[in-house]
């Protein structure tokens, strides 16, 4: 009998593990029961959502239908209209009117592309109550080194006559700020047609304020003007009335986020005088070119001679270049002055080459003289024709220059329409007439 009892527990143990192996682990069960929480929790969840949006939903039509205006559909205009007024209001950019006055224009100086000017900018704007300390804070950005700034203000009307802000009878008024600059500025110089070129100097005007904030514009009732009488360069340049304006753009990128600025350009144009290099270059050059073919009367059988004469034109043409070049800023170009010396150069060298080699072949083979009177004539016909080449280049670069008379007689009509009797602008064109004819001739000699 306790056999029997020992063999029963002990199948009932073993049956108890089967078991326990047969059945879901912890976990298993565990997560179902989780899964089955949050199945039983979302639901619940949702239904009180959904009740509480049905009574939220029958609330708002009851309050609806007992509101007097219910029945009033409301039309897509005043829908749009309520978005719209929603919005922020953005301003428009103040229009700030610029005009220059070029009071003295001192040196061009050419070899470090830079001139020093005295100019005066007038500055207009609406005055605003509401920002009344605005300001565009204008400054010229091509400027070098320390400038000299004078900058006064005041308020006026539209005839420019001031007012004070205890006046109520005037609806429109201005600030008008007069900026006095003195200095030094950075103009790039165009020298391919040097020395009978055209620059121009310009003024690059910015503001501090972005785009969306300001805009520099032209003053279309006063015009921008330059004293031609205060020019204190005129014996090496001469100086054109007519200014040019252009309004742009710029981005300033020396900040953390980059900034779009107006920017407004004003060009004078200046035309160097060319008799200085006429009497003191190209002559002393053709000179040596020419001495170069009247070496040909030396005895070919002397090509030592020859070679000592054309030597030492070349090594003076060289020198002589290389003092011209110093009165230049070193440009990766040539200018009309740069190729004729050059090609007066290869023609020199063309001819030292050519004597050696008539000497040698007249001492070791006999050959004609003649041959050197052909080679004579076909250096004389190149001498010629390089010479009409480099006429006609430096005419139509003369020509430029009757182009920019022609903007002179225009702009001078344009400042006439605006004077306010007849007599004061035929008396301003007469006498741009009477000074047009007397510098015409110092502007091309």
């Amino acid at each position: 009998m306790h056999s029997t009892k020992q063999s029963t527990s002990f199948s009932e143990s073993i049956n108890r593990k089967v078991n326990d192996v047969i059945k879901p682990p912890i976990t298993s069960s565990r997560r179902a029961t989780t899964i089955g929480n949050i199945a039983r929790g979302s639901s619940a969840v949702n239904n009180l959502s959904c009740n509480i949006r049905s009574v939220t939903t029958s609330a708002m039509m009851t309050s609806s239908a007992s509101h007097p205006r219910f029945q009033i559909q409301r039309s897509p205009n005043e829908i749009n209209t309520n978005i719209s007024n929603g919005l922020p209001s953005v301003k428009p950019p103040r229009e700030v009117t610029i005009r220059v006055k070029f009071i003295r224009l001192g040196e061009v100086i050419t070899l470090q592309e830079k001139f020093f000017a005295e100019i005066v900018i007038e500055a207009r704007w609406l005055y605003d109550r509401t920002a009344a300390s605005w300001n565009p804070n204008l400054y010229v950005k091509n400027a070098i080194g320390d400038i000299k700034q004078e900058i006064t203000s005041e308020l006026v009307d539209t005839l420019d006559e001031p007012i004070y802000l205890d006046d109520s009878t005037h609806d429109v008024i201005y600030v008008w700020e007069i900026r006095k600059v003195v200095g030094t500025f950075w103009e790039k110089l165009e020298l391919n047609s040097f020395p009978v070129d055209v620059q121009q100097l310009s003024l690059q005007i910015v503001t501090k304020c972005p785009t969306d904030e300001c805009i520099l514009v032209e003053n279309r009732f006063q015009p921008s003007m330059v004293n031609r009488e205060a020019f204190l360069a005129q014996q090496e340049w001469f100086l054109y009335e007519h200014i040019e304006t252009r309004s742009t753009i710029t981005t300033e990128d020396f900040s953390f986020r980059p900034i779009r600025q107006s920017t407004y350009l004003v060009t004078c144009y200046v035309a160097r005088r060319p008799g200085y290099f006429y009497w003191n270059v190209y002559l002393l050059i053709f000179l040596i070119t020419v001495i170069a073919l009247t070496v040909y009367g030396v005895a070919p059988e002397l090509p030592q001679s020859r070679l000592q004469i054309t030597c030492t034109l070349l090594l003076t043409s060289i020198m002589f270049r290389w003092s011209v070049s110093r009165l230049l800023p070193p440009v990766s170009y040539l200018t009309l002055l740069d190729k004729y010396t050059l090609i007066s150069l290869v023609f020199i060298s063309l001819n030292s080459i050519w004597h050696s080699i008539i000497g040698y072949l007249i001492r070791t083979m006999n050959v004609s003289k003649s041959i050197d009177n052909y080679v004579l004539a076909l250096f004389t016909i190149f001498f010629f024709l390089y010479h009409i080449i480099m006429a006609i280049s430096l005419c139509q670069a003369l020509h430029h220059r009757h182009l920019m008379l022609e903007n002179d007689r225009k702009y001078a009509s344009k400042l006439a329409g605006m004077f306010e009797t007849f007599a004061q602008g035929h008396h301003a064109v007469q006498r741009f007439k009477d000074r047009q004819n007397s510098s015409s001739a110092s502007l091309f000699l």
